[in-house]
């Protein structure tokens, strides 16, 4: 069984993360939320090295999962490099052994990319009117589209909202999930 850390920005990103990937590989993997206490841009601060590394040993993992969100479209090249810089950074810590899931603009734009699970069950019929790696704060969308409902939206619902979303729909529609499970592989098979 491989042992893989998860590194979020919030303990919900790497809860779903985690159930949607774990469709895929979890007879292969096994996940472990790492640096748990560390949260947002303390993501971003000296600290996490120690904790990361401490945790990293501790849970004999082979490579981590580091979950971003750009909060920026993919042409804004400046925070773009600015948090690739930060995951060849961190990822020091862990021998260069992670694979970066940088989310375009935020988590939640991967919902849009199986909107169908979605429109299930908040009792919707939406259809973006652009790909999932193009639409600009995603979580307020969601949130917008509910707001007429007797279900509405909440960032607290992806956990469970990722155990019923489609990995391959999510893979085929998303870009950034799409380079993120090819560089998973790569690692997986090291």
């Amino acid at each position: 069984m491989v042992r893989v850390g998860l590194v979020g920005e919030d303990p919900n990103d790497t809860s779903s993360i985690k159930n949607l990937i774990e469709k895929r590989y979890k007879k292969t993997v096994r996940f472990y939320p790492l640096a748990k206490n560390v949260k947002g841009y303390h993501l971003d601060s000296i600290k996490i090295k120690n904790v990361l590394r401490t945790e990293f040993a501790d849970k004999k993992c082979h490579f981590v999962v580091y979950i971003r969100d750009l909060d920026a479209l993919k042409s804004e090249k400046a925070k773009l490099q600015e948090k690739i810089n930060w995951f060849k950074n961190l990822d020091t810590v862990t021998n260069n052994k992670g694979v970066l899931l940088l989310n375009i603009w935020e988590l939640e734009a991967l919902i849009f990319g199986d909107i169908a699970t979605f429109n299930s069950i908040y009792k919707l019929k939406y259809k973006p009117k652009q790909a999932p790696t193009y639409i600009k704060e995603p979580k307020e969308v969601l949130k917008k589209i509910t707001s007429g409902s007797n279900k509405k939206f909440n960032e607290s619902d992806c956990p469970d909202l990722f155990k019923k979303l489609d990995i391959d729909k999510i893979e085929e529609t998303c870009e950034c999930f799409k380079d993120f499970i090819e560089n998973f592989e790569k690692r997986l098979n090291e």
